[in-house]
């Protein structure tokens, strides 16, 4: 079987043609509007295509104790009450966070 040369496809019409195909199934395509909304929102869960950036975080016992704790009695999840005190903390030092942003851009 020979290989196919897609060297001279045009590359918009190879999009829409893919774009045209995902819609065909049901699966919506959003906006970057749409998009910025559901990451700030974080209501990302099975919507294709938008995915919030993720880590892996280890805590020592009395952090995570903490944390599940105090996640429950808010009545929010745990990435939710992480998010929650680090933009407490993100806005309590935005002078220096602004600068730091500075620093790393002028380098």
């Amino acid at each position: 079987m020979a290989k196919k040369d897609f060297s001279q496809a045009d590359p918009g019409a190879l999009y829409q043609s893919i774009a045209q195909a995902t819609a065909e199934k049901g699966e919506r395509i959003f906006t970057e509007e749409e998009k910025a909304e559901m990451l700030q929102s974080m209501k990302t869960r099975g919507q294709k295509g938008v995915k919030l950036p993720r880590i892996n975080v280890a805590f020592s016992p009395e952090v995570y104790d903490y944390v599940t704790t105090m996640a429950q009695v808010r009545g929010q999840s745990i990435t939710q009450f992480i998010n929650h005190i680090l933009k407490q903390n993100m806005e309590a030092n935005m002078e220096i966070y602004e600068k730091a942003i500075e620093f790393r851009n002028s380098l």
